[in-house]
C-alpha cells in the first residue's frame, strides 16, 4: 500500500533535491527507509567490465561495511551474482525471489558481511542494467523484521521512473562538476591571468594567476566585485571595453572590444585584452559576457617540472637543471646554485640532451619554450616537491 499523497510528494521532492545536491541523498534514503520499514538503504554500483563493486550512496550503513564491500564482499555478493542474470532496467524484486534465505544463510557473504551488519532481507529497484554496469537501489531489513513481500514493492514501483531520471541527473551533474574541476585545473596552469566577467563588469570567476595579480592591488583591482583600474582614466577606458564586449555578447553591439595597458607603481604595465564571449555560463545564475586576459611582462615563465617528467622522463635533479637553463642561467652558475660539481652537471646535461633529443643549450631552451608553460613560482613548488 502506498503512503498518503503528502508523504509521496515529500519523498519525490527529496529525491529530486538529492539529484541536484549530493549531500541530500542520505536524507532521501532515510525517508525511504521509514516509508518501507527498513533498517538501511543504499545505491550500489557494479562495474561489470572490471568486476568492481561499491556502495555509492547510503543511509544507515556503517562506513567500515562500505569499505569492506568495495574491497572484498562485493565480489562475494550472492544477491548481485544471482540477480545479474535476471534483472533489467526498471526491474523490482525481493531477496527471496533471488535467493531464499535458507540458501543465503549458508554463504560466506551472509555470515561474514550481512549478518554482522544487521542485513537479512532486501528488496531492490534496478536503476540501470547495461553491458558496462548495474546500478540498483537496495532496502534492507534485519532478522527481527519480516522479509519483504511483493506488496512492499508498490512504493518502489511508484518511484521507479523518478529514481531513474533523478539518478541520471545526478550522474550528469557529477560529470559536469568533474569537467568544471578539470577546466579549473587547466586554466590555473596558464601563466596569463584569466578573468570571466558578467553583467556590469562583475567578476564571475578567475584563475590563480589573475587572483594573485588582483591581490597585489597594483594597477588592476577588484572594486566591489567589479574589474577596475586604479587610475581613473584607465578605469574608464577599461569599463568602456568591457561594455563593448558585453553589448557584442548579448547581440546589441558589434565592436570586438580590445586591449589596454594598466599602469603599475614600480613595475611594467599590465596588458589587459578584453574579448566578448557568447553562450557561456560557469553556473546557472551568472552568464559570462566577456573574458579579460591579463599579461604581466615582468612574470617569468617556464615549463612545469611535472611536464618535463611526463614528456621526457627527466629525474627530479634533471628537472631542476633544465628549468634553470630555461631561465637563462649558464652551466657554471647552475652548478654553484645547486651545489654540485662540474662533472656531475655535465653528466646531468648529457642525460637531459639525450632524453629531450637536443644537443646543445640553445636547442634545449627552444624546445622547453614551446611546451605548456606556468609561472615560475608554481614550478619552484613543483621542483621542490619532486626532490
Amino acid at each position: 500500500m502506498l503512503p498518503a499523497k503528502a508523504a509521496l510528494s515529500t519523498l519525490v521532492a527529496a529525491l529530486y533535491d538529492a539529484a541536484g545536491d549530493t549531500s541530500l541523498w542520505p536524507a532521501f534514503l532515510h525517508e525511504l527507509t521509514l516509508a518501507t520499514r527498513s533498517n538501511q538503504a543504499a545505491i550500489l554500483l557494479h562495474d561489470v567490465k572490471h568486476g568492481d563493486h561499491s556502495v555509492s550512496l547510503q543511509w544507515g550503513v556503517d562506513a567500515a561495511a562500505i569499505r569492506s564491500y568495495g574491497e572484498y564482499y562485493g565480489k562475494c555478493d550472492v544477491w548481485a551474482r544471482k540477480a545479474a542474470r535476471l534483472v533489467y532496467t526498471g526491474w523490482l524484486g525481493t531477496s527471496e525471489q533471488v535467493s531464499p534465505f535458507e540458501e543465503l544463510a549458508r554463504s560466506e557473504f551472509y555470515s561474514d558481511y550481512l549478518k554482522p551488519n544487521d542485513m537479512a532481507h532486501a528488496m531492490w529497484g534496478v536503476i540501470e542494467n547495461s553491458s558496462s554496469r548495474l546500478i540498483n537501489l537496495g532496502l534492507y531489513r534485519d532478522l527481527r523484521r519480516q522479509p519483504f513481500r511483493i506488496q512492499d514493492l508498490e512504493l518502489l514501483r511508484f518511484l521507479a521512473p523518478h529514481l531513474e531520471r533523478a539518478f541520471r541527473l545526478h550522474l550528469k551533474l557529477a560529470e559536469l562538476k568533474t569537467r568544471a574541476e578539470d577546466l579549473q585545473r587547466a586554466i590555473d596552469m596558464l601563466p596569463s591571468g584569466i578573468i570571466f566577467l558578467g553583467a556590469n563588469a562583475g567578476i564571475v570567476h578567475m584563475n590563480r594567476t589573475a587572483a594573485k595579480i588582483l591581490a597585489e592591488n597594483d594597477g588592476l583591482i577588484a572594486a566591489r566585485g567589479r574589474l577596475a583600474a586604479e587610475r581613473t582614466s584607465e578605469s574608464a577606458e577599461l569599463e568602456s571595453l568591457i561594455a563593448q564586449a558585453r553589448d557584442t555578447s548579448v547581440g546589441t553591439g558589434l565592436r570586438p572590444a580590445g586591449a589596454i595597458a594598466i599602469s603599475r607603481c614600480l613595475r611594467q604595465s599590465l596588458s589587459v585584452l578584453i574579448t566578448p564571449v557568447r553562450n557561456m555560463s560557469l553556473d546557472t545564475t551568472s552568464p559570462v559576457h566577456a573574458i579579460a586576459f591579463v599579461t604581466d611582462p615582468s612574470q617569468r615563465v617556464r615549463p612545469g617540472a611535472d611536464v618535463l617528467r611526463t614528456l621526457f622522463g627527466l629525474t627530479p635533479a634533471e628537472c631542476r637543471v633544465a628549468l634553470l637553463l630555461a631561465e637563462g642561467h649558464a652551466p657554471p652558475a647552475i652548478a654553484d646554485l645547486l651545489g654540485i660539481s662540474t662533472n656531475t652537471l655535465k653528466t646531468q646535461l648529457a642525460s637531459i640532451y639525450r632524453k629531450t633529443g637536443t644537443s646543445r643549450q640553445t636547442q634545449l631552451v627552444r624546445t622547453l619554450s614551446q611546451l605548456v608553460i606556468a609561472p615560475v613560482g608554481a614550478n619552484e613548488e613543483q621542483a621542490g616537491s619532486a626532490s
